[in-house]
């Protein structure tokens, strides 16, 4: 899908983006904002902007964007005993 934004061009100096850089500014921010409403996944938007893990981490750390939070559903997918060795189990 192709978008078209327009942004006034003082706005634009007054940013301080290269008007080559805005087209990936956006969308990366609106990717950060859909994985912070909960609607993309963290590695989705990884995925997406062509980044690693760490760069990724760094861009979501910049953003302020939350960890999201723990449900009771993940706890019923966690174990509920110690780790065996693999050499011990049976």
């Amino acid at each position: 899908m192709e978008v078209t934004l327009e942004i006034p061009e003082p706005v634009a100096k007054t940013l301080g983006y290269a008007r080559e850089t805005l087209p990936h500014r956006a969308l990366e921010a609106l990717l950060v904002h859909e994985c912070a409403r909960g609607r993309l996944s963290r590695g989705k938007v990884a995925e997406l902007l062509g980044l690693s893990f760490h760069e990724a981490e760094d861009l979501f750390r910049s953003r302020r964007v939350p960890y999201p939070a723990k449900t009771t559903a993940d706890d019923a997918c966690e174990l509920t005993g110690p780790l065996q060795p693999l050499g011990d189990a049976q």
